[in-house]
């Protein structure tokens, strides 16, 4: 029987020193603070911050972004990883054609959603499956770009103020102001909302930006029935919460 239950953890010990193995080069966690038990960060190329970890998952450093306000930072990254040695890049996701990108670039790509630490850990661990290229967020990425084809097509972000920093509207139909940019992340302009007013106001404010030029539209929430509405105008909505201006990233990158 003791050895028969040597040979069982035995064999557990195996199995867990080849998943350990099984991860070579360092890690870097996308986050928006320089503590290991800082959230995970979204959209990978465009946080603050990356945390390196070693192969163990122990802290390395923690390195400033230099590529977040450059306008093809996600395409930058793997070159700056593999300076530093990673081999693998976590974030909760990534658009466009990133994560094939990376992987041609020898990283590869994995989502996580915790604190860095637990991501590092699980991924030195082999406990992480490497991000798809073909997910929704991918897909969604492609949908925005084709929103804003022709360079021209302007992005309403709904706000509770007409100042670039204001924060973005929780709802729609009842945002006290438009603010109207361009491609470039210039204001163009500021309108008040016609129909904040008005009950049920959806159909209404769709129209109204349809007509100003908006084929991507950001709010901090949309009910399913003007969603509906927005795509049959082929307006693409975007949730975002923070500030209008920093909403561009998310649509823009």
């Amino acid at each position: 029987m003791r050895r028969f239950i040597c040979a069982v953890l035995g064999c557990l010990l195996l199995v867990t020193g080849m998943a350990l193995a099984e991860h070579k080069g360092k890690i870097a966690v996308a986050t928006k603070d320089k503590s290991p038990e800082s959230a995970v960060s979204g959209k990978a190329a465009l946080a603050p911050y990356f945390l390196v970890f070693d192969e163990t998952g122990s802290l390395v450093e923690a390195i400033d972004n230099p590529l977040r306000q450059k306008p093809e930072a996600g395409k930058l990254m793997a070159g700056l990883f593999l300076q530093k040695g990673v081999t693998s890049v976590i974030g909760t996701d990534y658009c466009g054609d990133i994560i094939g990108i990376l992987k041609n670039g020898g990283v590869t790509a994995y989502n996580f959603e915790g604190t860095a630490a637990q991501a590092a850990v699980a991924l030195a661990q082999g406990k992480l499956q490497p991000a798809s290229s073909e997910d929704t967020l991918v897909q969604t990425h492609m949908v925005m770009t084709n929103a804003l084809r022709t360079g021209q097509e302007k992005i309403a972000v709904a706000a509770t103020g007409a100042a670039p920093g204001s924060p973005v509207s929780t709802h729609l139909g009842a945002s006290p102001y438009f603010l109207i940019f361009d491609q470039k992340g210039n204001l163009l302009e500021a309108l008040e909302n016609p129909y904040k007013t008005v009950e049920s106001p959806g159909p209404d404010v769709v129209n109204y930006l349809s007509g100003k030029g908006a084929t991507v539209v950001v709010s901090g929430d949309f009910g399913p029935k003007i969603v509906d509405v927005m795509k049959m105008k082929k307006i693409w909505p975007v949730r975002f919460n923070g500030k209008a201006q920093d909403s561009l990233a998310k649509v823009l990158h």
